[in-house]
């Protein structure tokens, strides 16, 4: 495959491509222009290396291509992408930079009063997988493939769980019968 037949390739694949460049891109500052050009520049070195290794184009696109952005997408649950900051985002010598002392010690809220105030709201199932999510355990916070395989069902199951216990939480709040406020 020539580097024309590669970037037709990319334009054919396109939605495909996208929809595996949308779980890198909430731990990025990049857009999703910025995946799709990887994804050019990934399909030249696929070209290239299908015929001198003698292997599907498909294949030699598909881990360059992941290879590629999980170098330059950081993120620190190490799920997808690097644990850091792109070395090309940095403009300054590290050991310039002075860090401030704060003066005053932020206010984070307190998140198990938060969940033992809206956990009434919910059902068990619900309680179980939100109190699991948001890590009040001594085992921390755990990811939803985590929590399907403690409760033997699918990661879908966990997050359609959460998504259903969150709408339940914000229309109570829009109703007025959980205040905010009285949260943190």
């Amino acid at each position: 495959m020539d580097f024309l037949e590669a970037a037709e390739w990319v334009r054919n694949n396109e939605a495909i491509i996208r929809s595996k460049i949308s779980k890198y891109r909430r731990f990025s500052p990049y857009e999703e222009s910025d995946y799709m050009q990887e994804a050019f520049e990934a399909a030249m070195i696929a070209a290239t290396k299908c015929k001198t290794k003698n292997i599907a184009f498909a294949a030699a696109f598909w881990v360059t291509f992941r290879n590629q952005i999980s170098v330059v997408t950081p993120n620190s649950s190490r799920t997808h992408g690097s644990n850091s900051v792109p070395s090309t985002r940095c403009s300054v010598d590290v050991d310039t930079i002075t860090v401030k002392a704060k003066r005053r010690r932020e206010r984070r809220p307190n998140i198990e009063a938060i969940y033992r105030s809206v956990s009434t709201f919910l059902t068990k199932k619900e309680q179980e997988i939100l109190h699991m999510s948001l890590g009040i355990s001594d085992e921390g916070a755990l990811s939803n493939k985590e929590i399907a395989r403690r409760l033997g069902c699918s990661d879908m199951n966990v997050r359609d769980t959460l998504d259903r216990a969150f709408r339940r939480i914000k229309r109570l709040i829009d109703e007025g019968t959980i205040d905010p406020k009285s949260l943190k």
